[in-house]
């Protein structure tokens, strides 16, 4: 068995340190609530029970993943401008488009954030190929201690170089509400066909094609929680 990770940042760490003056501070993100579908892109309404963050464990089923929105980048298309982004858009019950959702929360100055991410970009290519969805919530920007930008949302997209959408979640205002985060990078496997939550990993991934693998071929072999 390999092992699941190496290092990880304290989430206590978030928001704290020595923060710049307000010449050296972007201005902060305002990640107002913003309103989503509930439906799947072929119409399908998102599932309403049983929402949380608890994993799967053995034979007993994980929740689903709340229908949370948010503001982001899908694919990371700066161009487009910011999209507002639905779970319910990677709901895929008939597996049309996506078997797995690989969902990262990242903080942009964290070093083993990065080293993930840089790993995951290299492999998203074969992933997308067998189905697996990466998605990434950014939960506070580059400086640390001070608070997330839209200018540190860019500026990661740009150096990541990141294929896969990329979202804002000011200090996990929307995942933290139901996953106690306590560290990132926090990696997280959902089953697209009923949204199940069927692992969570804190830190960074030694192995993050063997992870998200072992969620696909559970996928494969299991029928989709009800």
């Amino acid at each position: 068995m390999h092992p699941i990770w190496f290092f990880s940042i304290p989430l206590f760490a978030i928001g704290v340190g020595t923060a710049c003056s307000s010449e050296d501070s972007p201005t902060p993100f305002n990640d107002v609530d913003v309103v989503g579908t509930d439906r799947n892109p072929e119409g399908i309404p998102y599932p309403s029970d049983d929402w949380g963050a608890r994993p799967r464990d053995g034979n007993k089923p994980g929740q689903r993943l709340p229908n949370f929105s948010f503001q982001g980048y899908p694919d990371s298309r700066k161009d487009d401008g910011l999209q507002v982004v639905s779970m319910a858009d990677y709901f895929d019950p008939s597996q049309q488009h996506h078997k797995l959702m690989f969902l990262m929360v990242v903080v942009a100055w964290c070093p083993h954030c990065q080293a993930e991410t840089r790993a995951v970009v290299k492999l998203n290519d074969s992933f997308r190929a067998n189905g697996i969805r990466v998605v990434q919530t950014i939960v506070e920007g580059k400086r640390r201690g001070s608070p997330l930008s839209l200018a540190d949302v860019d500026d990661w997209v740009d150096t990541m170089n990141t294929p896969f959408s990329v979202l804002i979640d000011v200090n996990a205002k929307r995942l933290g509400t139901v996953a106690t985060i306590r560290g990132v990078p926090w990696n997280a496997l959902i089953d697209t066909r009923s949204m199940e939550i069927l692992s969570i990993a804190e830190g960074e991934l030694a192995y993050p094609a063997s992870y998200a693998n072992d969620g696909l071929n559970w996928v494969a072999t299991h029928e989709p929680r009800p």
